[in-house]
């Protein structure tokens, strides 16, 4: 063990330094065991973690990794696999028992940076061949770096990050020694752990090719084709390798919002040169949802990158395609077009500068060259490089638009002065050099790690309590409604936090929140009236048809509800009520032909909602009536009618009392609904009978208002944001006629397709058509299900992609469904070719080295 540990000793500080600093991080926070507190933020908190959930169980139950039915409706869940989840790091997650998944979380976070610094100090040790402390100093700073700690809870990103030193190595193997199985080999790792930050990846691959070839002594064209070929073959071994998740991921982002973007017509900046700068200060505080891009990797790359210019042992046209390669990639922060190509050919959802790690990484490796010779400068030159390294300072401070907080300068200014006179009295005491050498690495890594836990501790954290609270009653729940139910049905939750909170709790349910979610499934949930943004939908909105059509049977709430729409109290399972819905249909029933003509675009859900009854069932008969409201009131700003229901508003003041104010004129008993959609507005607060309800979605949805009587006293106020001087305000009021849904429910609920098999990918069931007919599904559209009717291989009818249907003729049948996700098969070939391929030129490799020797 002495003997391993002497001979991998920086290898391991440079893992166990970050390690320990995550964790004295993690302490200051109190996070559980030291504290109630979980560093799930943002994306982990909503997305990362159930889905790491969905996943455990399905391998513990022995489900199918294709398909899941807990959210979305459902939906491809290989897809999920092949974005989120595709990391060997989650065997962990299988480790932990379920009320301990958000520290296996943690843990594979703390798992994953510390690995970051490894392979780092792994490439400095290979590229540079030195093996000493001062690989440790820099692969720290790669493993704490601010990318490391703005983004680290997109924990699925990470896995490349580690990577990223490897494939590197084996690039410049490949063009300097004609050796490619290191780089084809990560290359493929990188890709089928996470295909979208491998995206950024092989577009920086492709300029760095040309970065290592043109930098080498010798040149010529005949050996820049040869390498060339080389890598490209590599790079489609390694593509190749991936292709079981990445080609039926390929077919499923097909379907995505992100497919629609466009490259931009004009070049603009996001930021100036100070801005960018700036964000390589020391404790400047991380972005990790919006902002500026995260490029801390230590003070002392402030200097060093200018001592890099008068490096004497590195050639200048290393020099200069080294430097034109760090200033493409800090271009590449500011420009849209170049931002555009770095994601992927879009634009990202927040997150900025999602690619920035490997800007890090060249700083990082300039910056070594550097250090390991920082005794060899001129004195004129070390001053030229501090006075280089204050003009910056002072020029962001000037200048930046982005507004630090003062210590942040104070930080930085001391830790440049400090490296500097540290590099003077190095250059001036040639014999205590090594006590020097020791003092800078002592303050490197006092400054690092500060940075690191004061990143770590203004990320911000969750009562990891809470998350949990639900597990145990949600078990006790589905123990019930799964011993009540035969196959198919759905449940959802009354009041939303995460949005991925039904599959946390193994719900089979509505809502959903996935990069992978369909556009089109997500355009139509929002016609019908629900939250609907991009590439998530939620179960606010709901209206008794929408609970109707999509099998919502039942229903959790957190206390007993006084309107719950059609659902009934059925019993109180510790602190949650479980409701029932009489009129929840299976998954799917006998409609007329017309109802491939429904149109969920309609101006408003009320339209799309009667439009469905109507092409349905032929029930020519409003469900939704819109009804008037009273005649708005404005404080704080003008108010114009743009349409019916329909206002805009412009600010006259910022203050935050600006709102505007609707009574509900209830001239007839009944059950009222409204839709609002209130752009710039921070939330609508409905007041019934002095009882108030606060809404915050400003995108809209449809409300239940209850059953109100000619002498309720309703207002709808739209508290406005001071910031935005103007903004639109919609606003519709409907009475629900039961009537109308009693007469579609009997008719949807004759016709209904009787499964009698019922598994994850595997769907068997019967249905009677009287007239030649369409078979309406809830089940998204997808091209991986396999469609017979009566034995025979029929295709999905397609209603814009949006819900699957089957065209039936006049008879009864047998509809059978199965998937696969559509390009698996091809994909999995494709990877065991490319396997063989790699392992096979392994072998002849190994087999010539064993002759030669």
């Amino acid at each position: 063990m002495k003997a391993f540990i002497r001979r991998y000793f920086y290898y391991i500080l440079a893992f166990i330094i970050p390690f320990m600093t995550i964790a004295a991080a993690l302490i200051a926070i109190g996070v559980y065991p030291f504290g109630e507190r979980s560093i799930l933020i943002i994306d982990s908190y909503h997305q990362y973690a159930p889905f790491f959930s969905e996943l455990r169980d399905k391998i513990f139950s022995g489900e199918s990794l294709f398909y899941s039915w807990n959210g979305g409706l459902g939906m491809n869940f290989f897809a999920i696999i092949a974005y989120y989840l595709a990391s060997p790091f989650n065997i962990v997650a299988l480790i932990f028992p379920r009320g301990l998944l958000l520290e296996a979380f943690t843990l594979i976070i703390m798992l994953k940076l510390s690995l970051a610094g490894f392979t780092f100090a792994y490439y400095i040790r290979k590229r540079y061949n030195r093996y000493n402390i001062t690989i440790v100093y820099f692969a720290v700073f790669y493993a704490l770096s601010g990318w490391m700690i703005g983004y680290n809870w997109n924990i699925m990103w990470l896995d490349c990050v580690i990577l990223l030193p490897l494939i590197l190595l084996g690039l410049e193997r490949l063009v300097k020694e004609g050796k490619g199985l290191l780089y084809g080999v990560t290359l493929g790792l990188s890709v089928l752990c996470n295909y979208y930050i491998s995206i950024m990846i092989c577009i920086f691959l492709c300029v760095y090719y040309f970065v290592v070839f043109f930098e080498q002594k010798k040149l010529s064209i005949a050996l820049f084709f040869k390498r060339g070929l080389k890598f490209v073959w590599y790079s489609l071994l390694g593509g190749g390798l991936s292709a079981v998740l990445l080609l039926p991921t390929y077919y499923a982002l097909m379907a995505t919002h992100s497919v629609e973007s466009s490259f931009p017509k004009e070049a603009k900046f996001y930021s100036n040169f100070f801005d960018l700068i700036s964000r390589h200060f020391t404790v400047a505080l991380p972005t990790s949802l919006s902002g500026k891009p995260n490029l801390y990797c230590g003070a002392m790359a402030l200097i060093l990158i200018f001592l890099y210019i008068f490096h004497r042992g590195i050639l200048k046209r290393q020099k200069i395609l080294r430097i034109g390669l760090l200033a493409f990639l800090l271009l590449s922060c500011s420009l849209n077009m170049l931002d555009y190509i770095w994601h992927g050919f879009h634009y990202p959802n927040s997150l900025p500068n999602r690619f920035t790690f490997i800007y890090i990484f060249v700083l990082l490796t300039m910056c070594y060259e550097v250090f390991i010779c920082l005794h060899k400068f001129k004195d004129w030159q070390y001053i030229f490089a501090f006075t280089g390294a204050s003009l910056l300072i002072v020029g962001s401070y000037l200048f930046a638009e982005t507004e630090h907080e003062i210590y942040t300068y104070i930080a930085t200014v001391a830790m440049v002065c400090i490296y500097f006179i540290l590099i003077c009295i190095l250059k001036a005491n040639r014999p205590k050099r090594k006590l020097i050498k020791n003092i800078i690495a002592i303050v490197l890594l006092i400054e690092v790690v500060g940075n690191g836990i004061y990143g770590f501790c203004t990320n911000g954290s969750v009562n990891r309590t809470t998350y949990n609270s639900d597990l145990g009653d949600a078990k006790e729940i589905l123990a019930l409604t799964n011993a009540r139910e035969e196959n198919f049905y759905r449940m959802e939750l009354d009041t939303v936090t995460g949005r991925n909170n039904v599959m946390w709790l193994g719900f089979p349910g509505f809502s959903l929140f996935s990069s992978t979610l369909s556009d089109e499934l997500d355009v139509m949930v929002d016609g019908l009236g629900f939250f609907a943004a991009t590439n998530k939908f939620s179960y606010v909105g709901a209206t008794p048809l929408t609970d109707s059509i999509f099998g919502i049977k039942y229903l959790v709430a957190k206390e007993a509800l006084d309107t719950a729409r059609s659902f009934t109290l059925l019993n109180q399972t510790g602190t949650k009520y479980l409701y029932e819905n009489p009129y929840a249909l299976g998954l799917g029933f006998v409609a007329m032909k017309d109802y491939l003509k429904w149109d969920y675009n309609l101006l408003r859900p009320d339209y799309v909602l009667n439009d469905f009854i109507y092409l349905t069932s032929g029930i020519y008969a409003p469900l939704f009536s819109e009804r008037q409201m009273g005649e708005p009131t404005a404080e704080g700003c003008n108010l114009t009618l743009k349409g019916e229901g329909y206002y805009s508003y412009s600010l006259t003041n910022d203050s935050e009392a600006n709102k505007v104010t609707f009574d509900v004129n209830v001239e007839e008993d009944g059950q009222y609904y409204i839709y609002y959609e209130g752009s710039n507005s921070d939330k609508l607060v409905v007041t019934i009978n002095g009882a108030t309800k606060s809404y915050s979605d400003t995108r809209g949805h449809m409300v239940e208002l209850g059953y109100l009587t000619t002498d309720t006293t309703a207002t709808l106020e739209y508290s406005l944001d001071e910031e935005k001087e103007t903004g639109k305000i919609k606003t519709y009021l409907f009475k629900y006629n039961q009537e109308v849904m009693d007469m579609f429910y009997g008719y949807a609920s004759q016709n209904q397709w009787e499964l009698t098999t019922f598994e994850t990918t595997h769907l068997v069931g019967n249905v009677s058509a009287e007239t030649d007919s369409v078979l309406y599904t809830s089940i998204p559209y997808d091209e991986g299900w396999t469609i017979t009717v009566d034995g025979n291989k029929v295709e999905a009818s397609d209603l814009n992609q949006a819900l699957l249907t089957i065209e039936l003729p006049q008879g009864d049948h047998v509809v059978e469904m199965k998937y696969v996700p559509k390009g698996f098969y091809l994909g999995l070939v494709i990877s065991c070719l490319s396997l063989s391929i790699l392992v096979l030129i392994y072998l002849l490799t190994r087999k010539r080295v064993v002759n030669n020797s």
